[in-house]
């Protein structure tokens, strides 16, 4: 090997092993005594070879004293750049000044979650000769287009691309519908191409010549559209619509998407892009680049706004733990929202600068602090920003906004607020207009980054605070438990305006004396309503005035007379076309109406976009009082649940549907005295004499045919217990006589099933049956087995729809097996409730087995305490302070069961209620 190809092979294994933070800290290379001493050579020697090797642009000397060298290939491959300058003063200053013009390093996270992602986009700018094209995948709002900009510039700074090279940015969503136009926009046209074509169009294309075309949405492409890029992506040129001509052209193609690549794009189309890029979503980075997210954020709102901006620390813990579906994008939004609403406080108040508090969060925002699941390193994280506020103001690093934020909403809340003071409007319609006009503003932000679809409170929400609308639900709830009553849902709001108002000084008015002789003539109410003072000022951290006792009360006593001649809203769902129209259409003639209304989910129809249609037509027809649901079968009879948690209107679901049913639907439904709860019961009892006669007539002939086989593991006892509980849950398996046969995997081929058939597999273990439905012990017990199995008899008999008593068997069974002398059905009345009053203050995530856990540890818990044989927790006050927010939650709902069974619930054993609901 000659001399300087050693000196070569030397100079390159040194370098490979020196890091870019080396760099950093003053590494430079290596010099020639260090080669010299290495291979044995002289230094002069290979000082000379070194020169030789500068001189072919294959090092770049480090002048100084002594002079280092650098192998350019390491160098070029660590640093993600084409070397251009082959002496320096220092590989230092190199890499500083090289950072400057590396808008990578700016990104959070570009050391941490996204250094491969980037130096992959490095890799793909800079391959020779003009880059690679490349995909880039990712979650709407994880900063595609801007990754995709970046790479544009890196590639621009590094000699890739000519500095008047063009990004141009194409969405295929624009023109999905139409392929023709679409293919028209991308390659251009000649003129008289098409009918319309009256002048060419150079085409997106051609005018991304020597620069990069980004293609978003790019699995809205069709195919047709991809196969035409083939020829650019593969040979550099292509034909305008309308000519015959081939036109050169060299760019390089960014893609980006939020699909599953595989089966959004064309194999062959993918085998085309060498590179594939995935960026996470924000919920998959560490939560120290939120952090940073987050501060930077802030930052540019006070770059835009020149004002300190005073974030509480309880803000970043919302702002941390929240669930952020729309990424990075929502973030932002978000902090613009509660800056704006700060904002707005500070210019009405006159002050000088901006405090982020609590009250100023949406609602999704405030969800943030009841998230524990990250607790702990969220405080982890936090511990080192120990004061109350965070402040971000001149003294902070300002930031430029990002160039599609360039409307200046302060100036515009600014400017209005102004003009309502000049109309003489009052400060609350100037708060009113200017509220609005923020949401408007950041819902149209959002709208380009996520649809989530809001709850019915929203417009609430705007006036009252979530965290207010909260703690008067959960105090309601359990005023209801106490006066064992259901009150009227406009007592919700009007107390959360009453309490609200409160807490922003408005309400001073004293009462009058003869208001307190409410006290004597309504004594539980008054008794309740003491209770509920309490708790909302502890909730809510205020102090309420003794005279708020009275009030309250008089809230326990309003009657609901708005919907004293409203009507039961009516809906009928069925799958197929014509199906729900058809019934309701006969139902509406005969009772000469317009009342009932109908909705048929076509065979091929999307379950969620039906969800949305549903829901609007649910929101629409709601008159106050409720709607019934009427539904034939599958997704449509979770719709009802769904849509009550979604808008916060009752809704009730029979899966019955026929002609007479919704007739007889219809008109209970259109009498004002009735309420929803009432008719569902009613409906539920009622079935059509057609349906009735037939059923009788399937019953007759399907005697002794039908058989369920429920399966344990070893022996048969297990099953046989089984078999005795989805018997007495579903009384239509006596009624037609259908057989239970109990078996395990051995003795199954012992049964008697000649001339039978089975209807499902029940247990523990599957059985070898062709076309039987397998129902496991968990879906049983906490899904939905018991109704499958209702369904499937149904389905074979003909049978009325008659629900199986899942949750009230199950639980009284289990009460009754741990109960020695309590009441089993008052103790799961007080027990339930409370459970509520628990899953309205927080979130439980695996609801159907906490809850049977819960009913049965306090089932015995009350029997214990009865006895006077309460359990002690050891290190009580260690761990209640360690989770007071939940001891204070499950405290509140042992009012419940103290007031019930008349007992103190002492803290030791709420403490191993506490464990219950810890599933860390």
């Amino acid at each position: 090997m000659l001399r300087k190809s050693r000196i070569a092979d030397e100079l390159r294994k040194q370098c490979e092993s020196i890091k870019v933070k080396d760099i950093a800290n003053g590494v430079e290379g290596c010099s020639a005594a260090q080669i010299a001493k290495r291979l044995n050579l002289d230094r002069a020697n290979v000082s000379k070879e070194l020169n030789r090797l500068l001189e072919e642009k294959r090092v770049v000397k480090v002048t100084g004293r002594p002079v280092y060298y650098f192998d350019v290939q390491v160098l070029e491959s660590l640093l993600f750049i084409h070397i251009q300058t082959y002496e320096v003063a220092t590989l230092k200053t190199f890499l500083q000044e090289t950072n400057k013009e590396d808008d990578f390093m700016h990104i959070i996270g570009s050391e941490g979650s996204l250094k491969t992602v980037i130096q992959k986009a490095k890799a793909a700018m800079i391959y020779p000769p003009f880059g690679l094209h490349t995909l880039l995948i990712g979650p709407t709002g994880s900063g595609k287009t801007m990754f995709a900009e970046i790479m544009y510039r890196y590639a621009k700074s590094h000699g890739v691309l000519e500095q008047d090279a063009e990004f141009i940015v194409f969405n295929c969503t624009e023109y999905a519908d139409n392929p023709q136009l679409l293919l028209a926009q991308l390659f251009g046209y000649a003129k008289g191409a098409y009918t319309g074509a009256m002048k060419e169009s150079f085409g997106l294309v051609g005018k991304a010549n020597g620069g990069i075309l980004f293609l978003d949405e790019i699995h809205r492409l069709p195919a047709e559209g991809q196969e035409m890029l083939f020829m650019v992506l593969d040979k550099g040129c292509y034909r305008r619509l309308g000519e015959d001509t081939l036109r050169k052209v060299n760019l390089l193609m960014i893609g980006a998407t939020t699909e599953n690549v595989d089966s959004a794009l064309l194999q062959t189309f993918l085998r085309r892009i060498p590179m594939t890029i995935t960026l996470p979503s924000l919920q998959e980075r560490p939560l120290k680049e939120r952090l940073e997210l987050i501060e930077k954020f802030f930052r540019q709102e006070y770059g835009q706004v020149q004002l300190p901006i005073y974030v509480k620390r309880k803000i970043m813990d919302a702002l941390l733990a929240y669930a952020c579906a729309g990424n990075i994008g929502q973030l932002k939004a978000d902090i613009r929202l509660i800056c704006a609403r700060g904002f707005l406080e500070c210019i009405a108040n006159g002050e000088n600068r901006i405090k982020i508090t609590t009250s100023l969060l949406p609602e999704q925002l405030y969800n943030g602090l009841f998230n524990t699941q990250r607790h702990e390193e969220i405080a982890s994280i936090l511990d080192l920003k120990q004061e109350e506020y965070l402040v971000f103001d001149k003294e902070a690093m300002i930031e430029a906004f990002d160039h599609q934020d360039q409307e200046d909403v302060y100036e515009i809340i600014d400017r209005q607020y102004e003009l309502y003071e000049k109309q003489g409007c009052s400060d609350e319609e100037i708060n009113r207009q200017i509220k609005r006009y923020i949401e408007d503003y950041i819902a149209h932000l959002l709208d380009r980054m996520v649809k989530n679809g809001d709850g019915g409170n929203e417009e609430l929400f705007k006036i009252v605070h979530p965290s207010v609308y909260k703690a008067v639900e959960t105090a309601i709830s359990l005023a209801e438990s106490k006066l064992n009553k259901k009150l009227p849902k406009n007592i919700y709001i009007a107390l959360a305006l009453h309490v609200s108002a409160i807490m922003e000084n408005k309400l001073r008015h004293p009462l009058k004396q003869s208001a307190y002789h409410i006290a004597l003539e309504h004594p539980n109410e008054f008794q309740v309503a003491k209770s509920m003072k309490h708790f909302l000022q502890s909730e809510l951290d205020i102090e309420l005035p003794q005279q708020e006792t009275i009030f309250l009360t008089m809230f326990l006593l309003m009657e609901n007379h708005e919907l004293e001649n409203k009507k039961i809203g009516l809906l009928v769902l069925a799958h197929g076309n014509g199906v729900a129209r058809n019934m309701v259409d006969a139902a509406n003639t005969l009772m000469r109406s317009t009342h009932a209304h109908a909705l048929d989910m076509p065979l091929k129809q999307n379950v969620e976009a039906f969800l949305t249609i549903v829901t609007e037509k649910v929101v629409q027809i709601n008159e106050g009082k409720g709607v019934l649901l009427l539904v034939d079968m599958g997704s449509l009879l979770s719709f009802g649940e769904i849509i009550e948690e979604k808008t916060g209107i009752k809704v009730k679901t029979i899966d019955m549907v026929s002609t007479p049913f919704v007739l007889e639907a219809s008109r209970k439904t259109m009498l004002p005295e009735q309420t929803l709860d009432q008719v569902y019961e009613e409906m539920k009892t009622y079935i059509p004499y057609i349906g009735r006669t037939y059923a009788k007539d399937i019953k007759q002939k399907m005697d002794h045919d039908l058989v369920i086989i429920t399966t344990c593991i070893t022996g048969e006892g297990a099953a046989i217990k089984l078999g005795e509980l989805i018997r007495s849950a579903v009384a239509l398996i006596d009624e037609y006589h259908i057989e239970i046969l109990s078996c395990n995997a051995d003795s199954f081929s012992s049964l008697p099933l000649e001339g039978k058939r089975v209807l499902a597999v029940v247990g523990a273990i599957d059985l070898p049956i062709p076309d039987t439905t397998y129902i496991s012990n968990d879906r049983l017990i906490l899904g939905d087995g018991l109704t499958t199995l209702s369904h499937l008899i149904i389905n074979v008999t003909g049978a009325e729809n008659v629900k199986p008593q899942l949750p009230n068997f199950v639980i009284n069974n289990l009460l009754t097996d741990s109960l020695v002398f309590l009441d089993p059905m008052k103790a799961n009345d007080a027990i339930t409730k409370s459970f509520q009053i628990i899953n309205n203050m927080m979130e439980i995530m695996d609801y159907n087995r906490i809850l049977i856990g819960y009913l049965l540890h306090l089932g015995c818990m009350i029997e214990r305490i009865i006895q006077k044989q309460a359990m002690a927790y050891s290190e009580e006050e260690k761990r209640i302070k360690a989770d007071e927010k939940r001891y204070r939650i499950i405290r509140t709902a042992m009012e419940i069961i103290e007031s019930t069974f008349n007992i103190t619930v002492p803290d030791g054993e709420v403490c191993y209620i506490m464990d219950i609901f810890d599933t860390d």
